[in-house]
């Protein structure tokens, strides 16, 4: 039996390990979800994120990191929806580890059930393929909600010229004079989604700082009276194209405004050209 000890997360001195932890999960699972220690230290370093709280490793006798969660915690909402990410070693899965960590993330999320004095859900998730997660969920009481896919076009075949409709303009982003405008925008166009938070100055902010943000890639359309009717905003990561051996580019929102439905074909048009 593996002798474990718990800990919260300290610094950036944790982070090689943790860093190598996926790795080598990655390396099993082909989940296309490795990372490095830039891109590890950008998604920890967000302004919602308690990292001594929300943040918890196992090790073995030896100190060496073998397990790694998270759980995102929303600032707001009438019901907190937190989401369970986590990576145990693949020579050290199948026996009480993973048990571990959701208990752990399941007494989180009372801290803040109790401090808030509001209901509380756990989420977590797994691939279709990841038979043996899954069984593991289901055993803790997790039941599927939501399903997701990702969905590729290929670069090879000719791409239409978009045909904006008449009066409307694109351009890109203008980040610190456009960002309020930009989180209405965003705000109301997922308004009526499943698990939809509002998104903040703060949290936008953010974003537009993350390491590979491309402001020539994040493009807004504007009606003729200046509305802002719909976003697209797409990144690529060299180091994640690396990894991968490929030249992949991502489309992190497509929407047009709740405000007005008629801007929808505008966004089916955006998604075609990129």
């Amino acid at each position: 039996m593996i002798t474990l000890s718990k800990r919260s997360y300290a610094d950036e001195t944790d982070l090689p390990a943790i860093a190598n932890l996926i790795n080598a999960c990655e390396a099993v699972d082909q989940l296309e979800q490795g990372t490095s220690v830039s891109e590890l230290e950008q998604s920890l370093d967000n302004p919602w994120l308690d990292k001594n709280r929300d943040i918890c490793l196992w090790e073995d006798a030896g100190e060496k990191l073998i397990g790694y969660s998270l759980v995102s915690i929303p600032k707001s909402g009438e019901e907190i929806d937190c989401f369970l990410w986590f990576r145990v070693h693949p020579t050290a899965r199948g026996g009480d580890l993973e048990s571990q960590i959701i208990a752990w993330g399941e007494g989180r999320l009372r801290e803040v059930s109790q401090e808030r004095g509001m209901k509380v859900k756990l989420r977590s998730g797994a691939r279709a393929d990841q038979s043996q997660l899954i069984a593991l969920l289901e055993s803790h009481g997790f039941i599927p909600e939501r399903y997701f896919f990702i969905m590729e076009r290929s670069l090879l075949l000719p791409i239409p010229a978009p045909k904006l409709p008449e009066g409307f303009i694109l351009r890109q982003v203008e980040a610190q004079q456009d960002a309020e405008a930009w989180v209405e925008m965003f705000n109301q166009s997922f308004i009526d989604h499943w698990n939809h938070h509002e998104l903040t100055a703060e949290r936008y902010q953010y974003y537009v700082t993350q390491l590979y943000y491309q402001p020539e890639l994040d493009l807004i359309a504007l009606a003729a009276d200046g509305t802002f009717a719909a976003f697209c905003e797409a990144s690529i990561n060299p180091e994640a194209n690396q990894r991968s051996g490929r030249n992949d580019s991502r489309f992190a929102h497509l929407k047009s405004g709740q405000q007005n439905k008629s801007h929808t074909k505008l966004v089916t048009i955006r998604l075609r050209a990129r």
